[in-house]
């Protein structure tokens, strides 16, 4: 997955530089669901819309729940390791961070009917991280943000507003000729460390019914809340000592930059199951979008350091712009999903599907600047297959459980490598802890390759992604 440097806040204030393709990376970034919740099923790869028969088919397939004969409580924790390997002009650089979260906490309530099969379940789990990292620092022979585009590229026309750059002294607007002046261009070391975190977190109620013999259907509602926040500190400093000539010059530049978001939601899920006890199960999903409410605010530091002091006695200008608030909506694709899961003694198979277009994220209810960027998005992304396969060994009928699996996520992006592509193998056991208590052990591993563009294409930092993820799920049956 690609990554932008700023949040949209950067598309309204226009205060520093990004493209529209780094914009779109807030509308996929919220649009973008996790591995899952529940370690069975993401020991299994997350192939579980073809078996979902405990309290996480509300997640991955509500008509499932129509198998649970028995009511479930189920507590589930999760910790994720996020590695970045960072490359720039050369230079390499690793930023580890993590987070650890409640996954899931939910109860299933199976009926007395007078046939077939009614469960309710109500639940909580944890939808995505966001949580990322990156450090890098290199010397780019060719650019600078001060002249990227809503900076002060030299001999552009000046807007009507005064350019940051203005403000820190690397620019001076020439009312003569109505033009930047700006001779800072290039020849300097550019470094950065930036943290991203928050998630979004799924509060869900749903239930299944059969409709026919070993036929059931399932729907799940979900009001979705969470957040988002970022922090970055971007430096130009000329460290080769290109940059003499006052009042240019240059010694570095400090840019202190974060976005605070808010995030609520609301979407549904439908599901139908077709079972054959102890055979073979088959599962479609269905998956609404979700109309995603932002309310985001946006703040920016700048400082500016030069080798002699001005007329004034000063080497040194800061800004520090008040805290800019935007609210939009982003509307999420639909989600399509199928799966089937195959008994053979003590072997469970399953594998899965899923389909998403990504060309139908949107923004809405947001500035003509936003709205805008929807063509963009049509124009970027594309629709997207995943793949997800896994298995379940029950050792001697024991009911101790070896699992493995691996999932396979497009990356969105139309002119994407496969390298950008998400990779997953997965592996956890299951401990029977009485009659009725178990408890599940995952461990996953990722991997892929992307990148980020600090301003533009003359500064962008290749990145190689690992992640590591664990987690444990108490359930108990009653």
């Amino acid at each position: 997955m690609r990554q932008g440097w700023f949040g949209l806040a950067l598309a309204v204030c226009v205060i520093v530089s990004q493209s529209n393709a780094q914009y779109v990376e807030d509308a996929l970034r919220f649009s973008t669901a996790g591995l899952g919740t529940g370690s069975r099923a993401l020991a299994m790869g997350g192939a579980y819309v073809g078996v979902a028969n405990d309290f996480t088919a509300l997640y991955w397939n509500p008509a499932g729940l129509a198998q649970m004969q028995y009511g479930e409580f189920s507590l589930g924790l999760s910790y994720l390791s996020y590695s970045d390997k960072s490359s720039f002009f050369g230079n390499s650089k690793t930023t580890n961070t993590s987070i650890a979260n409640l996954n899931s906490l939910g109860w299933v309530f199976p009926l007395e009917v007078r046939r077939g099969s009614a469960v309710l379940a109500i639940g909580f789990n944890r939808g995505s991280n966001f949580t990322t990292g990156i450090s890098f620092e290199g010397f780019n022979p060719s650019s600078s943000i001060i002249q990227s585009a809503n900076w002060a590229p030299d001999g552009r026309p000046y807007p009507d507003d005064i350019s940051i750059a203005e403000d820190l002294k690397l620019a001076f607007a020439d009312t003569n000729t109505g033009r930047y002046y700006s001779p800072i261009k290039n020849r300097l070391t550019q470094l950065a460390d930036a943290t991203e975190g928050g998630g979004l977190n799924n509060w869900s109620i749903g239930g299944a019914i059969d409709v026919a013999k070993n036929l059931s259907l399932g729907l799940t509602l979900t009001y979705v809340s969470g957040s988002y926040n970022y922090d970055r500190t971007y430096k130009e400093q000329d460290r080769a000592n290109v940059w003499r000539t006052y009042p240019y010059d240059f010694d570095e530049l400090i840019l202190d930059e974060t976005v605070e978001s808010d995030i609520t939601g609301m979407t549904g899920q439908f599901g139908i199951m077709y079972r054959e006890p102890d055979r073979f199960r088959i599962g479609f999903t269905v998956k609404a979008p979700t109309t995603l409410n932002i309310e985001e605010t946006f703040t920016t530091k700048g400082t500016s350091y030069f080798d002699s002091p001005d007329s004034s006695g000063y080497d040194s200008y800061e800004t520090n712009y008040d805290p800019l608030d935007n609210k939009y909506k982003v509307i999420t694709p639909w989600v399509l999903s199928a799966g089937a899961s195959v008994i053979i003694r003590n072997l469970v198979l399953s594998g899965d599907i899923e389909f998403i277009d990504w060309k139908q994220m949107k923004f809405d209810d947001a500035t003509s600047d936003l709205i805008a960027l929807n063509s963009d998005i049509k124009k970027i992304f594309r629709p997207a297959t995943n793949f997800r396969a896994g298995l379940e060994y029950n050792v001697s009928n024991s009911g101790f459980r070896i699992r493995g699996g691996f999932r396979y996520n497009m990356s969105p992006y139309k002119a994407d490598p496969s390298s950008f592509d998400q990779k997953y193998v997965t592996g956890g056991v299951g401990i029977p802890l009485g009659e009725s208590t178990m408890l599940d052990l995952v461990y996953v591993r990722g991997w892929w390759d992307t990148y980020r563009s600090n301003y533009d294409q003359t500064s962008l930092v290749g990145e190689k992604i690992v992640t590591h993820t664990g987690a444990l799920t108490f359930s108990y049956r009653f």
